[in-house]
């Protein structure tokens, strides 16, 4: 029997499917080495599949950035779920710390890249999106941890802002000699977490008892 139009199930799988077997295939080959065929033939569908729904790489590469935050901000979010705030802020730092440095993370650093040149220089905004997304991410878990009486924090946005601003900095300094391990990443997790604390008291956002 002939089948009709997939169910939205379906569809939405067959997207998740073109989304992953993109991505299987960037981290193999590249991006200079990238194309249709070969993502049709990693998911084994017919290449009219995905351009029946990315009408080119942009489109496809646009997708697969939101897919990847998406699945970051899940990840990142379960990181500590039950645990005191100060030890989720920790243990989100260091797991923060190992993403960018796996594959999968250097892999979204080149692919927010490849956006932005693409776009020019008067348009490129997808670092920029990536970045608010994180800091609206942070700032729920600070308003979250607010509302559960964990911390006092006067100004939730700027201390999301001043949380990440220090991780970003200690992901570039890491880079520059050759990336850490763990340890090191819990380490400066643990030293991170302190500063931090106190730096949101010295700028008129008292925090209250963590842990």
């Amino acid at each position: 029997m002939r089948r009709g139009r997939p169910s939205v199930a379906e569809a939405e799988q067959l997207y998740g499917k073109i989304l992953d077997a993109s991505w299987d295939v960037l981290l193999e080959v590249g991006f200079e080495a990238f194309t249709f065929d070969r993502v049709a033939r990693h998911a084994r569908i017919g290449k009219a599949t995905i351009y029946s729904r990315f009408a080119g790489k942009r489109e496809l590469f646009e997708a697969l950035l939101h897919h990847g935050i998406a699945k970051r901000k899940q990840f990142l979010d379960a990181q500590g779920e039950h645990l005191p705030v100060a030890d989720a802020f920790r243990l989100r730092a260091t797991e923060a710390m190992e993403l960018l440095f796996s594959p999968d993370g250097k892999l979204m650093e080149r692919l927010i890249d490849v956006l932005d040149n693409e776009a020019g220089s008067a348009q490129g905004g997808y670092r920029a999106y990536v970045y608010r997304s994180a800091v609206e991410q942070i700032r729920g878990h600070l308003e979250r941890a607010q509302q559960r009486g964990e911390i006092l924090v006067g100004d939730c946005q700027a201390a999301a802002r001043f949380w990440l601003e220090g991780v970003i900095g200690h992901y570039k300094m890491a880079s520059s000699e050759g990336g850490q391990t763990r340890a090191r990443h819990d380490d400066w997790a643990e030293r991170y977490l302190a500063f931090f604390l106190s730096g949101i008291r010295a700028g008129g956002s008292p925090g209250g008892p963590l842990g």
